[in-house]
């Protein structure tokens, strides 16, 4: 530990421009943990160019400090445009789970340039990036890791607006502290400190569980098409309610949104089943482009294995992989085979 953090300290005191990203369709740890990690380094290094940046945002956290600062863009033009020395990718392990597009272009310019790579990642090892420095210590945030890296163990000065940021990045992968956690002393010591310094779970959940009715019919949509297997519960987004959704003029966010309120909240709590899977379509990715989210109670069924299988990755009990398929009959056809496999 105390050798990561003297290499963590050490790279970003030699870098003068530092590009911090994050994954795509990024959940609200992703850019918590983007912003935590981007307005400490900026507090704390104001002689360097720190730049922050996500080919995409989703869901409404303008009432995070700094999250008007975000640039969003693709990732090889933010290498392009801000020239880093270092990059620092957190909540991912790989430039492919950042960029949808020109992921091999961006591996060999980061080589090509010599920029140096730091990795903060808290998901299952898998395919990780060649870098400089890696750091996961299966933590159930990403957001929890750069606290304590740049906190409790660099020390460093903490920004306006961290307490709350950090709250919703560890409130928000946790599930609201839903899923078993090997290192719960830990988060909930960080919780303390966070309420001590005037973090608010309740105004959280009040900014951030109100549904749109888009949202609303997203869910009408996959509660009537949900199955029941043996042990685990499946539903997906139709072929017909997706057209009909874009033709309508909504948003492929929305959808999105939607979709994660789903996964989260019911997929794993229906009838007796504790695991399962939803597939809907990518509309951000492209009109082939599907996404598998899974959802497991820990001991029930380690879905990272199945996401795996599939391309994706993630925790335990709860993962997620995108595949193209010509349909969602096929796409579904897809993951039954993997479960079946």
């Amino acid at each position: 530990m105390k050798e990561d953090t003297q290499k963590l300290k050490a790279l970003i005191e030699g870098a003068q421009r530092i590009l911090v990203i994050t994954h795509i369709a990024p959940d609200p740890d992703a850019l918590c943990s983007l912003l935590l990690a981007g307005t400490t380094l900026k507090e704390n290094y104001p002689d360097k160019e720190i730049m922050m940046s996500s080919e995409e945002l989703t869901g409404d956290l303008g009432f995070l400090t700094g999250y008007p600062d975000i640039k969003v863009q693709p990732l090889y033009e933010a290498i392009e445009n801000h020239r880093p020395n270092l990059i620092i990718m957190v909540d991912a392990m790989n430039f492919k789970r950042c960029t949808r597009n020109d992921d091999q272009a961006v591996a060999a310019k980061v080589k090509s340039e010599d920029i140096r790579l730091i990795i903060i990642d808290h998901h299952e090892p898998e395919a990780i990036e060649a870098n400089d420095l890696y750091v996961n210590n299966s933590s159930p945030a990403a957001s929890q890791d750069v606290y304590e890296l740049f906190f409790n163990q660099m020390e460093l000065q903490r920004p306006e607006g961290y307490a709350q940021t950090a709250m919703l990045g560890i409130v928000s992968d946790t599930n609201r502290f839903m899923y078993d956690n090997p290192r719960h002393r830990d988060t909930f010591a960080i919780i303390n400190d966070l309420l001590d310094a005037g973090a608010s779970i309740e105004q959280l959940e009040n900014q951030l569980r109100r549904f749109t009715k888009n949202e609303m019919t997203v869910l009408a949509e996959l509660s009537a098409n949900i199955t029941l297997e043996n042990d685990f519960t499946y539903s997906f987004i139709s072929d017909e309610f997706k057209t009909e959704w874009l033709n309508s003029g909504k948003t492929p966010e929305e959808l999105k949104l939607g979709c994660q309120i789903f996964v989260n909240e019911y997929i794993r709590n229906i009838g007796a089943n504790l695991w399962g899977f939803m597939v809907y379509p990518d509309l951000l990715g492209g009109p082939d482009l599907y996404s598998a989210s899974f959802r497991s109670v820990s001991t029930a069924k380690d879905v990272a294995e199945i996401a795996k299988s599939l391309g994706g990755g993630g925790h335990k009990a709860s993962a997620g992989a995108k595949f193209e398929a010509g349909s969602v009959k096929e796409a579904v056809d897809k993951v039954l085979a993997a479960l079946a496999a």
